[in-house]
């Protein structure tokens, strides 16, 4: 019993990822499924300038054309595709992330980055409607222990 329970300690801890770095899109214009701005796709190649150099493994983002333009250069400078994922369904998404390993990026919004860092690390962040700099990066120490890291793409 206790082999197996230290076996399964040691394997999840083996299978979470390096980190994982969280976002918000870029800004945006308005309506319905608005695209980014011109502030908005600049943003987007400071972003893939900040993260290249973490060596990106897997790139996720919402199905919306703002996620989606945020995370486009830096899908054209890794040769990833992005994968979408339902909003919605954080806490799932959140133990499917674990089971990766590498480097990944996920684009979100205001609302469900900030929940994604919690169900990741059980540690608060906020993103104010008007914040579009924040990028968070949850990684997970040798004791299974998560730590959250913010930057800025100012």
């Amino acid at each position: 019993m206790i082999l197996t329970l230290l076996a399964l300690i040691s394997l999840s801890s083996y299978a979470l990822p390096e980190r994982i770095v969280l976002l918000r899109h870029a800004e945006k214009m308005t309506g319905p499924d608005p695209e980014l701005t011109e502030q908005g796709h600049h943003r987007a190649h400071r972003l893939t300038a900040l993260l290249t150099p973490y060596k990106p493994t897997a790139l996720f983002s919402t199905n919306y054309n703002r996620t989606k333009q945020t995370l486009a250069p830096l899908s054209d400078a890794t040769s990833l595709s992005v994968t979408e994922y339902d909003p919605r369904k954080l806490a799932g998404f959140a133990e499917q992330l674990k089971g990766y390993t590498g480097t990944l990026v996920v684009a979100g919004h205001s609302n469900t980055t900030p929940e994604l860092v919690k169900h990741l690390s059980g540690q608060a962040v906020s993103i104010s409607e008007k914040e579009f700099h924040k990028v968070f990066i949850v990684s997970w120490q040798d004791d299974g222990k998560a730590t959250v890291q913010e930057l800025s793409s100012d």
